[in-house]
């Protein structure tokens, strides 16, 4: 599947960014959302709760809602997809703009998306993040 044709749950969650509530729509209610090891959230996050606090944090606490991705590569099957992008968005904490590569996995049956697995590139979140 090539970007821009039949979108996939990964791609449908990731043009959601910023909006945790359109977000929440998509998730099954036993959802798990895994981040790097390395940040500070547990591994994986469990349930609808858990998960849409995080999204809500995200974008109250550390971005803006104004944020933008754009799209490198979609691809997905019948139980499981996936996204790579370029997310854009601005802090809140100094208002200055944040550009970074991510991949986001998603797998999902007829309740909705039930994991995500999120990467990105750690280093140029720090070298960008407000001291």
């Amino acid at each position: 599947m090539m970007a821009g044709e039949d979108r996939t749950p990964a791609g449908r969650l990731v043009r959601r960014f910023g909006n945790a509530a359109e977000m929440a729509k998509l998730y099954a209610p036993t959802i798990e959302w895994s981040l790097p090891p390395s940040l500070p959230f547990p591994v994986p996050m469990k349930g609808i709760d858990a998960v849409t606090a995080f999204n809500r944090s995200v974008w109250s606490d550390v971005y803006f809602e104004d944020c933008a991705v754009e799209i490198l590569d979609e691809a997905g099957c019948a139980n499981a997809s996936a996204v790579r992008f370029i997310y854009r968005a601005r802090f809140r904490a100094t208002g200055k703009p944040y550009e970074n590569e991510y991949t986001l996995f998603a797998r999902h049956d007829e309740r909705g998306i039930t994991e995500v697995f999120e990467s990105l590139d750690l280093t140029r979140l720090a070298q960008q993040a407000p001291g």
